[in-house]
């Protein structure tokens, strides 16, 4: 018996490192499968950053599917690896008709979102210097959309940086105090660096979050805590909107076709109310 249960180690170790290779295989690049009626086409990249714990599952379905009804092509695949290191797979052909990219972060399981706050800052950067990026779009769920916040409030004035366009987040906490009427410090920094915002006047923000029955909460962000946006981004030029929505869960916000059709809608609709 002792020498059966001495391959359990060896087992496992197996099966985590066969689970960590499969969580990254992201989609690979392709071009919209035909060219969509009503949307809009532009030139103009969108990332799409998961959250904590976020892997190439979080968005593999949506890009997938965003492809082969027309919306968007995938172009790259940007990894920032252990060693804080960016890793860009894939090809952007000239003219790409609403590319989008997806990242990921090796490191998905830290105690709190700063690193990705200075890594999305990193990529933005690249994307400027490396693609001539000046504008860009960004779906962002949970803390992805944390650090996407924050990246935009601090560092969103850097003439380094292309400027938003469009940012979808996906059940975002902005105040994460146990009482919302003492902010956390986070938070204050935020309120503290809101003029930043000035520099990317007329971007949109639409902040998405879920509503399961009876519940304030998507099960994992409350409502409170995404809908503290709101004081940050007061009588600034950003627009701003929130869309509840009733019946989804925390996971389910990027994975079910509900949302796809949703997201797809905000980032490429000629009417964003249609």
């Amino acid at each position: 018996m002792r020498s059966k249960w001495q391959w359990l180690p060896v087992l496992l170790g197996g099966a985590w490192l066969a689970y960590h290779e499969l969580s990254r295989r992201t989609i690979r690049p392709r071009n919209r499968r035909y060219r969509r009626a009503g949307i809009q086409v532009t030139t103009v990249p969108t990332l799409f950053i998961p959250g904590w714990g976020g892997n190439a599952w979080t968005y593999n379905g949506m890009l997938r599917w965003f492809a082969q009804q027309g919306y968007a092509a995938k172009v790259l695949t940007i990894r920032v690896d252990y060693q804080g290191h960016l890793r860009v797979t894939g090809h952007w052909p000239a003219g790409a008709a609403n590319p989008t990219i997806q990242v990921l972060f090796d490191r998905n399981l830290t105690k709190d979102y700063r690193q990705q706050i200075r890594w999305v800052t990193q990529i933005l950067r690249a994307l400027k210097q490396r693609y001539g990026v000046t504008a860009y779009n960004a779906v962002a769920h949970s803390w992805g959309g944390s650090a996407m916040v924050h990246s935009l409030v601090n560092d969103g004035a850097d003439p380094t940086l292309p400027r938003l366009h469009r940012l979808v987040l996906l059940g975002t906490p902005v105040n994460e105090a146990p009482s919302l009427t003492a902010p956390d410090p986070a938070y204050r920094n935020l309120l503290a660096g809101r003029q930043n915002l000035w520099a990317n006047a007329g971007a949109e923000i639409h902040n998405v979050y879920g509503l399961l029955a009876g519940r304030q909460t998507d099960g994992e962000v409350p409502v409170g805590q995404a809908t503290a946006l709101r004081q940050v981004v007061a009588q600034s030029p950003v627009r701003y909107h929130e869309y509840p929505v009733q019946g989804v869960g925390h996971g389910q916000l990027h994975s079910t076709l509900r949302m796809w059709r949703l997201i797809a809608r905000l980032l490429w609709s000629l009417k964003k109310d249609d």
